[in-house]
């Protein structure tokens, strides 16, 4: 049975992994760690492991936002990842409800995700939690 809590610099490592994991390639380290560190500071992140045991096998990562559009305070699910060998065990959905419970402890109006137009299985499992689609996303590359 999966642990869910909120992230430590101790799982620095473990979730690097998760995320090229994740984006399909080795990503800078040096960079990583930095955003990682920086991020564990800010009061608009949360970042959220599945752990067996002491082992960290899922991540979620929550950012918190202050959109004109709207009257309270929203966030995006930008990252979740689940180790290869745990998936379709209902780690995905623990992750996601416990960031769906702070979201709600905090008063926040909505939780937002993307994901890539090929993963069509993350899109089915956002489907199952009860996310719709409303929204097409467009990114430009410019580095």
């Amino acid at each position: 049975m999966a642990t869910i809590r909120l992230a430590t610099l101790a799982d620095l490592d473990a979730v690097y992994q998760l995320i090229c994991d994740l984006e399909g390639e080795a990503l800078s380290l040096t960079f990583f760690t930095q955003n990682y560190k920086a991020n564990l500071q800010d009061s608009t992140i949360r970042y959220i492991v599945a752990c067996d045991g002491e082992k960290v096998i899922g991540f979620l990562s929550m950012h918190i936002q202050r959109i004109l559009h709207h009257e309270r305070l929203t966030c995006e699910l930008q990252e979740l990842n689940i180790l290869p060998e745990y998936r379709s065990q209902g780690i995905g959905s623990k992750l996601m409800e416990y960031a769906e419970n702070l979201a709600k402890e905090m008063g926040l109006e909505e939780v937002e995700l993307t994901t890539r137009n090929y993963r069509i299985r993350t899109q089915e499992f956002y489907k199952r939690l009860g996310y719709e689609q409303t929204h097409l996303k467009f990114v430009k590359r410019l580095l």
